[in-house]
């Protein structure tokens, strides 16, 4: 092959393209390729934070609904347990469950009288003394109809004897105790 010869001007214009060319490269390098490259690095940054807290948030979202499902839970557990151990006396709806019960079973109530009350630790015992007549038998199922109610009650110290002029009737007295949540 020949050599090729390249005039003066010919290697004038080639130094200056590549001179021209190093110049573009260098601007286009530092003033628009760095700054891009590094604003695309740290907006890749932020989506991945971002993208992070999303699932994150997800997951603690998941986590909610399940506490969401668990609080309504304890509330029912709680509405039932108000309602087994009540925080107020609630005297009226005592009366209400004896003398729906009294019917129910026969049993003629006589009195009801308060008869005190004695905090113990978490919860405080109100006491009734009742006196009732009817058999033996409606007297027995109205004691166990008492004892299954919803509100936690319990009779103590019955005491029945029979009726004057009646082999079924009876009359009884007992302490009937309501219980109160203290809390």
């Amino acid at each position: 092959m020949e050599k090729l010869q390249l005039t003066k001007d010919q290697i004038m214009q080639i130094a200056g393209g590549v001179v021209f060319a190093g110049l573009f490269g260098y601007f286009y390098l530092f003033y628009f390729w760095l700054p891009t490259s590094k604003t695309i690095e740290v907006n890749t940054k932020k989506v991945a934070s971002m993208e992070a807290d999303i699932n994150k948030a997800k997951m603690q979202k998941a986590k909610y609904k399940d506490l969401e499902a668990k609080l309504a839970s304890l509330r029912a557990e709680k509405e039932a347990a108000e309602k087994k151990l009540p925080r107020e006396r609630k005297f009226p709806d005592l009366f209400r469950t004896i003398s729906t019960l009294s019917r129910k079973y026969k049993v003629n109530v006589v009195s009801i009288t308060p008869a005190g009350s004695a905090q113990v630790e978490y919860f405080t015992r109100v006491s009734y003394n009742i006196s009732l007549r009817g058999s033996y038998g409606d007297v027995g199922r109205f004691l166990t109809a008492l004892g299954l109610e919803e509100r936690i009650l319990t009779s103590e110290n019955l005491v029945m004897t029979a009726a004057p002029g009646s082999d079924t009737t009876a009359t009884g007295q007992f302490v009937l105790v309501a219980y109160q949540y203290n809390g």
